[in-house]
């Protein structure tokens, strides 16, 4: 009984999470990205950075989650003697933590490397040179953190398919 109460409330918070994180990529990528072409940038850059603060609590507590949720979800519905190398469920497995692993590195250069080179505010300070240099370290940081979250989105979808297969077979590979 206790196994099955696990395994029902392990697998709630899994899709939970897992909703969470790619819906709100798809929303990020898909619905905030292209409308902020159509506001001035000052106020884009605030809807931006605004919309980005809130999302960002959301994505760490999905990838604090997955792991959690996910092992919980597989020894309470699978067999313990499952291996990571020798069935397909095992590499399966095996290759989604590979994956959130790499999702954590991506989270981790957008939230503490370049976030704060856009957050630097471009000062009137040090003349129209250096107001141009941070002006263009935040247009670069911008758009690689464009790239990384279409990364992010991509990668997601991809672990999305290996549970799938996990769920409704041996695994993907």
């Amino acid at each position: 009984m206790t196994a099955t109460w696990v395994g029902v409330l392990a697998g709630y918070l899994h899709l939970l999470a897992v909703a969470t994180y790619v819906g709100g990529s798809i929303a990020m990528e898909v619905v905030l990205s292209p409308a902020q072409k159509f506001i001035p940038p000052a106020q884009a850059q605030v809807v931006a950075q605004r919309s980005a603060d809130r999302f960002l609590v959301l994505v760490w507590s999905s990838l604090a989650l997955f792991p959690i949720s996910g092992l919980l979800l597989f020894f309470s519905q699978s067999d313990q003697s499952v291996g990571l190398f020798t069935t397909g469920l095992g590499r399966t497995l095996f290759t989604m933590m590979m994956l959130w692993v790499v999702l954590v590195i991506n989270g981790a250069v957008i939230t503490f490397v370049l976030r704060p080179r856009l957050a630097n505010r471009a000062k009137s300070q040090g003349g129209a040179a250096a107001v141009a240099q941070r002006l263009e370290t935040m247009q670069r940081a911008a758009t690689q953190i464009s790239w990384v979250t279409r990364v992010d989105l991509l990668i997601a979808l991809f672990i999305v398919l290996l549970g799938a297969s996990m769920a409704y077979g041996k695994g993907l590979l």
